[in-house]
């Protein structure tokens, strides 16, 4: 059984090389849809019977990873000094990334931050970051292996 997730965050960033607007310092709206999957708990008496992860709990996964890091945050790339520097000193909440920061690198990192905490018997399959309404990126299982191999 899958089910699905939804947080919503506002972030900037700037792809400084980008050939346009992207290049400047600006912000999103970013929606975070994180699917997972696994048995549907058949435990009697247990609070979860009948689901794969109680969504509050996935919720608070995804807050903790994500929106407590990111939200009302800057994601700057490490090579970009210069942003680098002034975010810095102005943001207390600045996840820094090891590539530029598009929606791919941050789909890829929510990821393996959500990886890190889901429970051993649930499996996290998808994340969907969307950019804005109408681009948004995939990161899903199969690419996490593909990388690892």
């Amino acid at each position: 059984m899958k089910i699905t997730r939804k947080i919503e965050i506002d972030y900037g960033h700037t792809l400084p090389n980008h050939f346009s607007f992207c290049n400047q310092l600006h912000g999103h709206r970013g929606v975070i849809e994180v699917t997972v999957e696994g048995p549907i708990i058949q435990s009697k008496g247990n609070s979860e019977q009948g689901m794969v992860i109680d969504f509050k709990f996935l919720k608070d996964i995804l807050k903790q990873k994500i929106h407590d890091v990111l939200d009302h945050g800057f994601a700057v790339w490490k090579e970009d000094k210069e942003d680098l520097e002034f975010i810095l000193k102005r943001n207390t909440k600045v996840l820094v990334t090891d590539a530029p920061p598009t929606a791919e690198v941050l789909a890829k990192w929510a990821f393996e931050e959500i990886l890190s905490a889901l429970p051993n018997d649930v499996k996290l399959v998808n994340v969907c970051w969307n950019e804005t309404p109408n681009n948004r990126a995939d990161y899903s299982s199969e690419d996490y292996q593909d990388e690892s191999e």
